[in-house]
């Protein structure tokens, strides 16, 4: 087992450490033998935590960029034939404008 000195830990093992001396204190209080061994650690994910990693998974799975609407706009631009909208445009940078403003 690593000894840490209190003031240097890092705020999760701190964490970690205040939660399994209250649980050592309530088991005792119950009269439980409970005791905390480092070899039945074990995380549990929330539901939420679980869908976010998922997502979080998923989205790793997205390439950065799409390839075949880059080829068909730089074939447009080639030949002449891309538009672009200026309303198009400042309608969407006010959109992400007010978005940004809400998160």
């Amino acid at each position: 087992m690593i000894n840490f000195i209190e003031r240097n830990r890092p705020a999760d093992v701190k964490a970690y450490t205040s939660q399994a001396s209250r649980l050592k204190g309530k088991e005792k209080a119950s009269g439980n033998n409970f005791t905390l061994d480092s070899s039945e650690d074990r995380v549990l994910l929330s539901p939420m935590a679980k869908e976010i990693q998922m997502a979080k998974n998923w989205l790793q799975t997205i390439p950065d960029v799409r390839v075949e609407k880059v080829t068909e706009i730089k074939n447009q631009i080639a030949q002449g034939a891309y538009q672009i909208s200026s309303e198009r445009i400042a309608h969407r940078m006010m959109g992400e404008s007010l978005l940004n403003e809400m998160l």
